[in-house]
C-alpha cells in the first residue's frame, strides 16, 4: 500500500477551540500562545477562512517565522473572495503555505471563480470543496478538468481520483466514525488514490475536533508511510 515518497500530514482546522483548554492546551496557558502551542505538536493546520481575517498580515508573518520549518499551512477561502484581498495573505506564508482550500456555495459568477483558481495556482496547490446542495456532482467535476484541480474528499463517499499535480486534502467531521480501523482504511484509500500528490493533508473539522482521533491518526500514518 505504500506510495514511495508521500507524505502525509495530520492537523485540524484551525486551533481556537474551547473544549481544547485543559484536554490539550494547559489551563493557565494565554489564549495568544495556543497557536505556537498546538504547532510544537502538530505540524500542519487548516487555517478557516474567518481566522484568516482577524488577524493582521504581520501576525500571520510572525506565526509562520515562529514555527518549525517543516510546519505547513492551508488556508480555506471563500469562493467568492477576490485575489486582491486574499494575495498578501497567502503570500506572508512563504514556503510553508501547501495548499488552499476553495469552498463553493454556489456557481453565479464562473469567469470570476476561474480568475481566482488561476491565480491561486500560480502561488499554492488547490482543491476545491463544496457547501450546500446547490453545486451538483456533475459541476464538482466539470470545475476539477477545467481547472485541474482536485476535490476534497470526506472519507465516507466515493474514493477520490486524485488526477493532478495539487492537494490531496481530506476533511474529516468529528460527527463521522473515526475508530482506528476506519482511519487506517481511510488512509490506505487515500494512498492508493493520491495519483501525482505528493502529500495528503487530513484535517479533523468540526466544533471542536478530538485531540484522540488526530493523534490516532497521526499514529496510524507514521506506519504506513
Amino acid at each position: 500500500m505504500k506510495k514511495s515518497k508521500l507524505e502525509i500530514r495530520v492537523g485540524a482546522r484551525g486551533w481556537q477551540y474551547s473544549d481544547w483548554a485543559g484536554e490539550f492546551y494547559p489551563d493557565d496557558l494565554p489564549e495568544d500562545w495556543r497557536f505556537s502551542y498546538y504547532s510544537n505538536e502538530f505540524h500542519t493546520v487548516l487555517v478557516p477562512y474567518e481566522t484568516l481575517a482577524l488577524y493582521e498580515v504581520d501576525d500571520w508573518v510572525d506565526w509562520a517565522e515562529d514555527t518549525q520549518k517543516n510546519f505547513t499551512f492551508y488556508v480555506e477561502i471563500s469562493g467568492t473572495a477576490s485575489w486582491s484581498e486574499v494575495k498578501p495573505y497567502l503570500e506572508s506564508l512563504g514556503a510553508q503555505l501547501k495548499g488552499v482550500v476553495v469552498v463553493i456555495e454556489e456557481l453565479n459568477d464562473v469567469d470570476a471563480l476561474a480568475s481566482l483558481i488561476k491565480h491561486l495556482k500560480s502561488m499554492t496547490p488547490v482543491c476545491i470543496q463544496r457547501s450546500g446542495d446547490a453545486v451538483s456532482d456533475q459541476d464538482m467535476k466539470t470545475l476539477q478538468a477545467c481547472h485541474e484541480v482536485n476535490e476534497c474528499w470526506n472519507g465516507d463517499s466515493e474514493a477520490p481520483v486524485w488526477g493532478y499535480g495539487e492537494a490531496a486534502i481530506l476533511l474529516r467531521d468529528i460527527n463521522e466514525q473515526n475508530t482506528p480501523d476506519k482511519l487506517r482504511q481511510i488512509m490506505e484509500k487515500g494512498m492508493e488514490y493520491a495519483g501525482k500528490c505528493d502529500a495528503i493533508a487530513l484535517f479533523f473539522t468540526g466544533a471542536a475536533p478530538k485531540m484522540s482521533d488526530m493523534r490516532t491518526a497521526r499514529t496510524i500514518t507514521d506506519l504506513l508511510v
